[in-house]
């Protein structure tokens, strides 16, 4: 008699991060998977078709996961200098693992792989943005700042500093939070 397994994707999911981020790629594989899980090879493959689109859920998640975190500082009763400052510092990490986990060549050995993860980032990209928008628009709306630039070009310029920052740390953060003074 079959094993009932609650929800078996959930546990693909979880176990499959765990044989990335612990054994690495090369030993990730969907047998080596399915071992771990208890289920059948098949059964990996009714929810990801190939081990590149199980990968990029993986990814996708990591970053839903990074989000819900900026998420909370939205929302937080902060000044706005704090909460892009906890930004700044949570995409610090974020990076640092993400090119730790994530930007190993042979995870892009497959171009269908590549163009499909480049896709998601730019969708991930865009909610950050979206997310130092909604901070600048409420500081705004409470008087607290003048946007002069436009909240969304502000915001973008926000974000592609700190990604700047984080991958040459040749410029401080309180030194980019005194311009950001000056501009806003």
């Amino acid at each position: 008699m079959s094993r009932i397994i609650e929800n078996p994707e959930q546990l693909i999911l979880s176990r499959a991060k765990a044989i990335l981020y612990n054994e690495g790629f090369k030993k990730f594989s969907m047998r080596n998977l399915s071992e771990k899980c208890g289920i059948a090879l098949g059964t990996i493959y009714n929810y990801y078709s190939t081990k590149e689109e199980l990968i990029i859920q993986i990814m996708t998640d990591y970053w839903k996961d990074h989000l819900y975190i900026l998420e909370d500082i939205l929302n937080s009763n902060d000044n706005l200098y704090i909460k892009l400052n906890e930004i700044f510092n949570k995409l610090n990490i974020f990076i640092k693992t993400f090119k730790a986990v994530w930007l190993k060549p042979e995870l892009y050995e497959n171009p269908d792989c590549i163009k499909k993860s480049l896709e998601k980032e730019n969708i991930y990209i865009e909610k950050l943005v979206i997310i130092i928008e909604k901070i600048l628009l409420k500081e705004e709306e409470n008087n607290k700042i003048k946007i002069r630039l436009g909240s969304y070009e502000t915001a973008k310029f926000i974000l592609m500093n700190y990604i700047t920052m984080v991958q040459m740390p040749i410029f401080k953060y309180s030194s980019f939070e005194m311009f950001l003074k000056e501009l806003l």
